[in-house]
């Protein structure tokens, strides 16, 4: 018997997302009985689906269906048909938590803020800035529902069979064989200067293949191709290429099949720690500390270099020039690589250059 309907509304950038995983698996375990569902953009959807704590996923598709009135009108009844009794929304929105009004769910918990706290029921104070996203998004459970607030171990992401053999396929179409090692690299970011040099990944790739005779996979979604270009035309031996080869779905497997992921800061980073595989994390403008990866720290090395860059976290995507990626050099990610690809050699303790998260 249903106990309780939960809504719980996501942040939109899908590496946010997975860090509202554990909140999602606290809230499961907390109310095991109680049929959650979640309101987010379309790619959430990707990055939750099959997670066992989720019951529904609700699109909210402001850019297109419900970017009018009459759109978001119509997305109200949906919620108001549910007939919602709590609703914690995770992020600072003025229409969203407006949204959430209209629906009449009663209770409404949320960050305490100028824009939007003012529509809330439960007004939590946001924790300090330099708390990881994970473990801020926990407070929203602990004051409203007193649930202890433990150390998010991990993120979730849930991949299945048919997903793992279409990969497979897609591998062996380009040359991997069945149950071949590989190692991932993934040169992509959301913005310019979150990514490492590509004659820098060119070099990395070179030497992987040479000296540690690893098989290289490129990955990358669409926007990434025309960065890749220049890596390409660096390498020798080429990779094997899947950058706009993959829905976001099938490169998760193939992260869930590497030896080792080496990433800049994106949510890719983020789903390789969810399925448990050993990486090595590049930070720049970002910090390790707000955003950084959870998991297993024998199997995450984080390099990142903050006193080259004028502020961290630099959130302007314009942003001239990268000193922060800039400075992290092709030895050391080398290093950290072959690090990870032996486990006899692999530290106690995960190696953070900067503040630890």
């Amino acid at each position: 018997m249903v106990q309780e309907r939960i809504l719980v509304v996501m942040p939109n950038w899908f590496g946010e997302v997975l860090f509202a995983t554990p909140f999602l698996r606290m809230l499961r375990a907390a109310r095991p009985n109680s049929c959650i569902s979640v309101l987010g953009v379309l790619r959430g959807e990707e990055v939750l689906a099959n997670n066992p704590d989720v019951d529904e996923f609700i699109v909210f598709d402001e850019s297109g269906l419900h970017r009018t009135f009459s759109g978001k009108r119509a997305l109200t009844h949906v919620l108001r048909s549910r007939r919602f009794d709590t609703a914690f929304i995770l992020r600072k929105s003025l229409t969203r938590t407006f949204l959430l009004m209209l629906a009449g769910i009663p209770r409404r918990i949320g960050f305490d803020n100028p824009k939007s706290g003012w529509l809330l029921t439960e007004r939590v104070k946001a924790p300090p800035g330099s708390t990881h996203k994970a473990h801020a998004y926990l407070q929203l459970l602990h004051g409203p529902l007193g649930i202890p607030i433990a150390p998010p171990p991990s993120y979730g992401y849930y991949v299945t069979d048919q997903e793992r053999a279409e990969v497979r396929r897609l591998l062996r179409e380009r040359g991997v064989a069945e149950g071949g090692s590989f190692v991932v690299l993934h040169p992509g970011g959301n913005w310019p200067h979150k990514r490492w040099p590509p004659e820098r990944f060119a070099e990395l790739a070179k030497r992987l293949a040479q000296q540690r005779h690893e098989i290289v996979v490129m990955t990358g979604g669409p926007e990434d191709e025309a960065w890749v270009g220049p890596i390409m035309q660096q390498m020798d031996p080429l990779p094997v290429l899947l950058v706009g080869k993959t829905t976001l779905r099938q490169l998760a497997v193939c992260l869930e099949q590497a030896r080792l992921v080496v990433s800049n800061d994106t949510g890719v980073l983020h789903i390789a720690c969810a399925l448990k595989r050993p990486v090595v994390a590049l930070y720049g403008p970002t910090s390790p500390a707000i955003t950084g990866p959870l998991g297993d720290p024998t199997s995450t090395i984080v390099i990142h270099h903050p006193d080259c860059c004028p502020r961290i976290p630099c959130l302007n995507p314009r942003h001239p020039g990268s000193p922060g990626m800039a400075s992290i050099t092709v030895d050391e990610v080398f290093a950290a690589a072959r690090q990870m690809l032996d486990p006899s050699v692999r530290s106690s303790k995960r190696e953070v250059r900067s503040e630890p998260p």
